[in-house]
Parts: structure tokens; sequence; C-alpha cells
């Protein structure tokens, strides 16, 4: 379809909700008219122009010389206020998948790639056929992934670990208020896109998630909603019913309430020690309560104010350290640096290509491993 590279990088660009004159300055061409006559056709494309373009929308350069050869795999987002803005996440974050399975390839490792449930497995162990089955089927989903997956009564303490150690990916973008998470799975693996800027509890609410749409990938077809999601979704509904079984198990929080003399203990001293226990937002467990009638309906609200959402601030940041598989400051998680680092130390990678595979400058290289003990 794309025998002419110059339409291809049009449609990029356009996806992208560039000017030709933004992609240009983007790519580092002093004139914008070089860009208009590669996309054209009326200028010989050669490798550098494909790298510099390429590294603009963030994409591999592989992706121009073999596109006829890929199909369109959409991420599935949610909440995602511009697909336009969102391409060059879109970009990236698929860009950080195809990179770790070729940093496998290349290093003669295993890769652990993660197969979502096929149809026909989630048809015959759930029997999801109608709609009044889903959070049925949500509930029973989570309880096999807790036991599956070995992750405790608490499960957002080994939820990341766990995951990643099953081939699916967590990355870290700064996506500002354009998108809240997103999720993929392709041939290359499984990943999960969270946003920078929200909160760590909030972010383990995030992977549960988009963990449920990963496991259920094959079974839903979300091209009726241009593979963005909101919250009044049906299917994020059920994906919240998954997420919230899967870090506050029933039969965990009813251990909890056994611990008080009587269920007018359950106040806003018990809400903020038990949510930082799961770490969770104070909210999440507050409706966990009430789902479970722990509480009676509406009364979640009457257990939080302001006060008790900066003392759950302190005790959170106080009790919880950040997680080595999902470092702030980075994009990606510990295990794809990790893998790059090899390959860079064992001169499979030059320094340029190292730089590249980590989204930074070559200059940024050494005080970069000097930050993580690696230098």
């Amino acid at each position: 379809m794309y025998n002419n590279i110059g339409l291809l990088i049009k449609k990029e660009r356009e996806n992208a909700g560039l000017s030709q004159k933004e992609l240009a300055i983007k790519s580092g061409y002093n004139n914008y008219q070089t860009l208009l006559k590669i996309e054209k056709g009326d200028r010989n494309i050669t490798i550098s122009d494909l790298y510099k373009i390429s590294n603009a929308l963030n994409l591999n350069i592989d992706y121009f010389m073999e596109y006829d050869k890929k199909k369109e795999e959409p991420v599935l987002w949610r909440e995602c206020k511009d697909r336009n803005k969102s391409k060059m996440h879109e970009n990236k974050f698929k860009s950080y998948i195809e990179n770790y399975k070729h940093l496998s390839d290349f290093l003669g490792m295993n890769y652990k790639q993660f197969v979502p449930f096929s149809v026909e497995e989630l048809k015959k162990e759930y029997f999801i056929n109608r709609r009044e089955d889903k959070y049925r089927f949500a509930s029973e989903l989570a309880k096999n992934i807790k036991e599956r997956f070995k992750l405790g009564d608490y499960p957002a303490n080994n939820l990341i670990r766990e995951i990643i150690n099953r081939g699916i990916l967590i990355f870290l973008f700064e996506m500002e208020d354009n998108g809240s998470a997103a999720s993929f799975v392709n041939d290359s693996g499984a990943a999960i896109l969270l946003n920078r800027k929200n909160v760590p509890w909030r972010r383990h609410f995030d992977i549960a998630h988009e963990l449920y749409h990963i496991f259920t990938w094959y079974y839903y077809d979300f091209k009726s909603k241009n593979y963005n999601l909101s919250d009044n979704d049906f299917e994020e509904k059920v994906a919240n019913a998954f997420a919230a079984e899967l870090l506050m198990p029933e039969d965990t929080v009813k251990n909890e309430i056994d611990t008080l003399h009587s269920r007018n203990e359950i106040d806003s001293f018990f809400v903020l020690q038990t949510s930082i226990k799961f770490q969770v937002s104070l909210e999440a467990f507050a409706a966990r309560l009430e789902f479970l009638g722990y509480i009676k309906k509406g009364g979640k609200n009457n257990l939080i104010d302001k006060n008790i959402k900066k003392e759950f601030w302190n005790q959170y940041n106080l009790e919880n350290s950040q997680e080595e598989e999902l470092q702030d400051e980075d994009e990606f998680p510990f295990s794809y640096l990790m893998l790059a680092y090899t390959a860079y130390k064992k001169t499979r990678l030059t320094k340029m290509k190292f730089a590249k595979y980590l989204n930074k400058n070559i200059g940024e290289i050494d005080y970069y491993l000097k930050q993580r003990g690696l230098y």
C-alpha cells in the first residue's frame, strides 16, 4: 500500500498532528521544503533522512523499511483526550516493546512473551455469554490470576514484579492530562503504559485495570470506540471490578474487618491504615467496603476528608518505597535498562545505538549510568 515511503511519512506526520514545518524542525531540517519534497517523492530518501524523521516521530527506522509486511496494531487507550497528541507516545511505547524483543533475541536470551487467553479458553472456563455475567467473570478471573501469579493477600506488594517476570512490561511516560493509561498486545509482547502524573497508589489500580484488557485482549473488539475508552463505558466498569478484586481480595478485606470488635470501628483511621496495606487510594478501599456491604451505600464519603487525605499521603510515602522494577526517573522498567546495558557492555551496541534505545542523547549516557551505579 505504501510503496512510496514519502506518503507513509506524511501519514504518520498527520496522525501525530504535526505540520510539515513542525516535523521538519523536530527532524533537524533547516527548511521545511526538504520534508515537502520527501513526502511528494521529489527527493531521494537516504538512510540519514529516515533516521532523523523516525527519531522525530518516536518510531524505529525499521517501521518505514518493513511497513508493507506489518499489520496495523492499535493501542487501547483510557481517557485519551487527543489521539493526535497521543500518537507520539503510542509510537514510542511500541518502539520500546519491539526493542525489548530485539535486545533479547540479540543477546540470545529467552524472551518471556506473554500470551493472553484465547476466546475459546475464556468462554470454556468462565462462560461469559451475557452482559450480566461480566462482573462475575471479572471477579473469578481476578481470583484466578491472584493464585496463578502467587500475589498473596496484599497483591500490590508483588504485582509489578510478578507481571514483569511473566513478560508483561510496564512503561511510565510524561503525558500530562492526555491519557490516563494504555495497554497493547502484539507478536512482540504485551505492555502497559502509565501516566507519570498519577500518584503511586493510583498506578497500582491502573496496572490492575489494564491487566484485565491484556488478559481479555482477543475477546473484545474496540474498533467502534476507536480504541479509546471512557470511564462510562461498560467494559471499563468491568475492568475496575477486576482491579478491585485483584488488589483488595474479598477474603483479605474480611480478615481486616474481623480484627475489629464491631463494624462501628470502621472509621477514617481504619480506612487510612488498611488502604496503605493494600497500596490503593482511600477512595478505592472505601468503595470496596461499600461494594462488599461493610458500610452503607453512600457511606464512603463520610470516611474521607482533607485531613485524612494529607495523612494518607505522608504515611504511604513513609511505608512504601519505590519499586525497583518501575523507577520513577525512567520511562522503562529496570529489566529493559539492563538488557540494553548488557548489550552495550558486550559491545553488541554502539554508544549511539545504546543512547537511542534509552531515548537519550549520547552526551547524557555517562552521567545517566553514573546515577544508576552502572558506570
